[in-house]
């Protein structure tokens, strides 16, 4: 009698595998969107501090934070977030700067709001992150 010698692996073992891979994607693709949307929230809250130290670099140099000409004064973006200003500009003594998703970013509902009198960076609802007076669930950040 000859025996074949056999190679590889079974229907089974591979059906297996599958579904550990399954079981593994599973638990580890949430953590994974929940890094990605906190690195973009970090990169945004980072250009917005950029954003603000150019703001105060002008008003040291004009004493005014309404210079148009000046690079800081421009809107700006990330790759995930619109950078602007509440109200589309700054106001000579003070700024509020917004950074809100762009469709890029679709799966983040919230953005970050700061202001130039004191109160520290905010994260709230993007739908409203951009309008005076009427951010909603604001919590700090």
């Amino acid at each position: 009698m000859n025996k074949l010698k056999t190679q590889g692996f079974t229907l089974m073992e591979l059906m297996i595998i599958v579904v550990i891979v399954g079981i593994l994607a599973t638990i580890a693709y949430p953590s994974y969107d929940t890094f990605i949307r906190r690195s973009r929230m970090e990169q945004a809250k980072a250009s917005i501090m950029a954003k603000s130290r150019d703001m105060e670099r002008l008003y040291t140099k004009a004493r005014s934070f309404t210079d148009a000409n000046h690079p800081a004064s421009a809107p700006a973006s990330t790759d995930f977030f619109t950078i602007g200003f509440v109200g589309g500009a700054p106001q000579s003594d003070s700024y509020e700067i917004f950074a809100k998703p762009t469709n890029r970013n679709p799966n983040e509902t919230q953005g970050i709001y700061f202001n130039s009198i004191g109160t520290t960076m905010s994260r709230c609802d993007a739908n409203t992150i951009d309008q005076p007076s009427s951010r909603t669930n604001c919590e700090p950040y």
